[in-house]
């Protein structure tokens, strides 16, 4: 008897590499730092969303992020994805697949928008928030078939080219009009219209929306992550500014400042605990917003808004001067300011895309994804330690970005490169192709938006990416009078050499005047350079005479010459070595050295653990 067997079509495996946006310009629309992060969460939960969809619903073999079975089982909420998703599939039919996970996608977006919906219920526009949510998600997917492994690296180079052919295509959606002629445009994307209704500015401010503010749908929903997403009390660029003086507090020579902190804390709670939100109870747990003249009316309005029955606007000024009053007492008593001033810190790997394309097989490539997976977990614990108190924004592969307390920032960026360097050692023993790692610093007022700060700080890291393994800092004064910019290789030592630059600052045996002085040292030099006036020959020795001249000329008079010359001109000593090597440039040496010398000196004005937070003196 002849039987009937049904048999499956065999399935084809393809590449598929998705992408989601849109990336920078949404995660750089922020005010908050809340929406900073919320920005990169976002982008991160919803890819995770894809790499989800296709392991589950589809039998992909994840690439990127690499997660098995056991993993999916366990769950996923410690897992850090960047905005590009990569697997191989089983399917005949990939673009129903890429379809099925855009849905995916989209539900998972859509989730978080209708929760900050719900939040505001009457207080928006609802056909122009719809209209702006719908079609927000930039989903893009191409795939290329798998006809063998040996073929991997081969059909992966082919689908990265598709993918980048695919984003030189525009999408033209039709155009649906705002409501009104003459709408207020949003104030974070000026490319979107408020939702918000003019006449509901009270009932806004619980959301830490400030009166008059304009926001689209998009803003809103990082904003109300606060109250849509389960996650802890989130570091403002105020707290993290505000950590430099906590430490500072904290040291025993200083109990006395700490005990007038502590007393004028606890009045602030008496006199007004009825009124406003004021939590904490101890150094670490106070409102940092509390210690900052320019920021005690903004934190009045909002803790106020907190509150079951708010107080009115005039009660709301009259507290805030009342505040302002016992603050100016508490800094002439103590005579000590905390820093406006915190590190914004971006970093990315060099030559990622070359340690990629390497890659043979497919389980090549997993084995490489996970360790930058852990990596990322490494530099998430570094931003969190107890010793550092930074707020993590985004960590995800080789791509970084954390706020920083400025006094520790350094330490911090140290110990980030070289939890990669380790990474990449383990992940690629052969060490000709292993990548490095770029990092920008941009030290900002906690008064720049964050847009701009962000910017600068891009800029830093585009600056440490020229010559590749660098790291750069970048610090303007508020005021625009002072500016200093520079990028040093980190096989130089260059966090070492500015350390022990500041504890010679801050122990008396350099000067600003001298970090200066080597400046215009610098300068000078390079002029003669220019008009044929200086031998090379010898040109290092002298220039290591020239800065033990300057340093004696400009010694404090409380520190002998034995002194000095004994504790800082080792700092310099490689100048002298330079006239036996030909590779190293003295000049170029002497500008890395004075630019670190001034930079150490800035980092303890405005926040180095001793620092006098004076940014205005030069002396």
């Amino acid at each position: 008897m002849e039987e009937n067997f049904l048999q499956a079509e065999p399935q084809t495996e393809v590449v598929m590499l998705i992408s989601i946006g849109p990336v920078q310009e949404f995660i750089a629309q922020a005010r908050k730092t809340r929406d900073l992060w919320f920005g990169s969460h976002l982008l991160s939960e919803i890819s995770k969303e894809a790499a989800r969809r296709l392991a589950e619903a589809h039998n992909a073999r994840m690439i990127f992020p690499y997660i098995h079975k056991e993993k999916i089982a366990s769950g996923l909420d410690d897992l850090k994805v960047a905005n590009k998703v990569l697997a191989i599939v089983p399917t005949n039919d990939p673009k129903a697949v890429a379809l099925d996970v855009r849905r995916a996608v989209v539900t998972k977006w859509l989730g978080y928008a209708n929760k900050a919906k719900e939040e505001l219920g009457s207080g928006i526009i609802g056909p122009m928030w719809e209209r702006q949510v719908k079609d927000f998600i930039e989903f893009y997917a191409v795939w290329s078939e798998l006809e063998s492994e040996e073929k991997y690296a081969e059909v992966l180079q082919q689908t990265e080219q598709l993918m980048a052919a695919r984003k030189t295509l525009r999408d033209f959606r039709p155009n649906e009009p705002a409501d009104l002629f003459g709408d207020d445009k949003s104030g974070l994307d000026s490319g979107r219209e408020s939702v918000l209704k003019p006449s509901q500015y009270m009932s806004y401010a619980g959301f830490g929306i400030k009166n008059k503010e304009t926001l689209d749908a998009i803003s809103l929903v990082k904003r109300l992550s606060r109250f849509t997403v389960d996650k802890k009390e989130f570091k403002s660029v105020c707290d993290v500014a505000f950590q430099q003086f906590r430490d500072e507090l904290a040291a025993s020579r200083n109990q006395w400042m700490k005990t007038a902190v502590d007393e004028y804390y606890r009045d602030l709670k008496h006199k007004y605990g009825t009124a406003l939100k004021l939590t904490g109870s101890d150094l670490q747990s106070y409102k940092s917003e509390m210690f900052y003249t320019s920021r005690v009316e903004e934190a009045v309005v909002e803790l106020a808004a907190e509150m079951k029955k708010p107080i009115n606007r005039v009660k709301q000024l009259e507290i805030t001067q009342n505040i302002l009053t016992s603050l100016d007492e508490l800094y002439g008593k103590i005579l000590k300011e905390p820093t406006p001033y915190y590190a914004l810190v971006v970093g990315d790997g060099d030559r990622m895309g070359d340690a990629l394309r390497k890659m043979k097989t497919p389980a090549e490539h997993q084995s490489f994804t996970e360790h930058l997976s852990g990596f990322a977990s490494e530099v998430e614990r570094i931003v969190f330690k107890d010793d550092i108190k930074g707020q993590m924004i985004y960590s995800g592969g080789d791509d970084l970005m954390a706020l920083l307390p400025v006094h520790r920032c350094l330490a911090a960026v140290q110990e980030i490169r070289q939890a990669f360097t380790n990474t990449m050692t383990l992940a690629l023993p052969d060490e000709d192709q292993r990548p490095t790692l770029s990092v920008g610093i941009a030290i900002v007022h906690m008064f720049e938006p964050l847009e701009d700060s962000l910017l600068i700080a891009r800029a830093a890291e585009a600056l440490a990416k020229v010559r590749r393994d660098e790291l750069a800092i970048h610090f303007q004064k508020r005021s625009g009078s002072e500016e200093m910019r520079v990028s040093l290789p980190f096989a130089e030592n260059p966090v070492n050499t500015i350390v022990k630059l500041q504890s010679l600052y801050r122990n008396g045996y350099i000067s600003t005047s001298f970090a200066y002085g080597l400046r215009q040292l610098h300068a000078e030099y390079l002029n003669l350079k220019a008009h044929g006036s200086l031998q090379k020959e010898g040109l290092g020795e002298l220039l290591y005479f020239e800065i033990r001249r300057l340093l004696l000329l400009k010694k404090p008079e409380f520190k002998s010459k034995d002194e000095i010359v004994k504790e800082v001109l080792s700092v310099f000593k490689e100048l002298e070595q330079t006239d036996s090597d030909r590779v190293k440039d003295p000049l170029v040496l002497l500008n890395r050295l004075a630019e670190q010398c001034v930079i150490a000196v800035t980092l303890e004005k405005v926040g180095g653990a001793y620092g006098t937070n004076d940014t205005n003196s030069t002396s």
